[in-house]
């Protein structure tokens, strides 16, 4: 892959899902519709996105790299162990995105508004995980938990006379 989000493959994290992984979830968009066919059955399915398909694999990269900055921005650092969960929530931030942004039919907003919620679902879990794995104990609201401690002066001598 040629990069994610536009950077050189050599910036993108070594979880970062393809274009491959965004069409499994969406195949239907991965469509190439040949000028030259004149019957919908020589269309071919990709399973993959390149300049033929709507929307581009620049687009879809473009995608993914707004994937991996959502979630770099919620869990930071990821536990190695939990980079396959951090791919397929950035692939399904990038497939919704897809739906979300081209649709091509009635059922694609509903479409994209199912895997946001998958997305959001497992986006909570990982935060979890993720806590958990760093040593935390992986509780949301942990810092609903803290206690504050107030520190003052000792009092003066003189200070009631202000009374």
């Amino acid at each position: 892959m040629p990069g994610v989000g536009g950077l050189p493959s050599r910036e993108a994290p070594e979880w970062a899902p393809l274009r491959e992984n965004v069409a499994d979830y969406v195949p239907h968009r991965t469509l190439a519709r040949r000028e030259s066919t004149t019957t919908a059955g020589e269309d071919v399915y990709y399973l993959t996105f390149d300049s033929d398909t709507r929307p581009t694999g620049w687009a879809v990269d473009r995608l993914i790299g707004d994937g991996i900055a959502y979630i770099t921005g919620q869990v930071s650092p990821l536990h190695v162990s939990l980079q396959a969960t951090a791919a397929v929530i950035a692939t399904l931030y990038a497939a919704a995105a897809v739906e979300r942004s081209w649709p091509n039919d009635d059922q694609s907003l509903q479409r994209a508004n199912d895997m946001e919620k998958r997305m959001a679902d497992m986006l909570v879990a990982l935060v979890s995980a993720n806590d958990r794995a760093n040593g935390g104990d992986g509780e949301p609201g942990d810092a609903d938990k803290l206690m504050l401690a107030y520190s003052f002066p000792a009092p003066v001598a003189w200070g009631d006379s202000y009374l």
